[in-house]
């Protein structure tokens, strides 16, 4: 029997409650497994920007949306915590992009490596679209593109060799990404309280919506 990969979404704009509905949105997303929430964020280090809260406890003024159960994995705790230390090869903080390498590009790549099944497409398509129209776009709105330049499974594949099992080093110290206000503390597993209120409760039971 697996375990459950549930994709937990947070809404960052209040301009969700009618944008969601057309399939777009401005959305945080983390990755469920064994009772810990991983995310991914941007720092100015040059080290990996995954972070591990308590479940739907992210930091910074984010307001739940939904819960979706991606699928099962068969990984063990241990090699969920392998598995995240070789993504953090990828998924370094100083690489984060608020376009083309966000907390949703992380989600989606991670549910794939954990069960096999991506994120569904609307949590990141907003960010698809602007990539998409970059150059019709004022600068002042979005940052410069980043050249494509190795398959990132391919990356973590390849760096499964040398990487640690430390599990204290999902915490990074400065973490800022599209969540505001966000702090981690190295060397201990820090458990958030969200200052924000939730205003739904659901829990999906597929990913069927893209």
């Amino acid at each position: 029997m697996g375990v459950p990969v549930v994709l937990n979404v947070y809404d960052l704009a209040p301009q969700n409650a009618w944008f969601y509905w057309c399939g777009v949105g401005i959305y945080h997303s983390g990755v469920e497994v064994y009772g810990v929430e991983y995310a991914y964020g941007g720092h100015e280090y040059d080290s990996p920007g995954i972070f591990a809260t308590a479940p739907k406890e992210p930091p910074g003024q984010v307001v739940f949306r939904e819960s979706i159960l991606i699928g099962e994995t068969d990984l063990s705790h241990q090699e969920v915590y392998r598995l995240v230390q070789q993504m953090g090869n990828e998924y370094k903080g100083n690489k984060y992009h608020l376009l083309q390498r966000n907390c949703n590009h992380f989600a989606s790549d991670f549910c794939a490596q954990l069960s096999g099944k991506i994120a569904p497409y609307w949590i990141n398509r907003l960010a698809g679209i602007a990539v998409m129209l970059h150059c019709l776009l004022p600068s002042s709105m979005v940052p410069p593109l980043i050249l494509p330049t190795v398959n990132p499974l391919q990356t973590i594949k390849d760096s499964r060799s040398s990487t640690r099992d430390d599990y204290n080093s999902l915490l990074v110290p400065g973490l800022r990404s599209d969540m505001p206000e966000g702090t981690m503390v190295p060397g201990a597993v820090t458990v958030f309280t969200p200052t924000f209120s939730r205003y739904s409760d659901n829990h999906r039971t597929d990913s069927s919506r893209v």
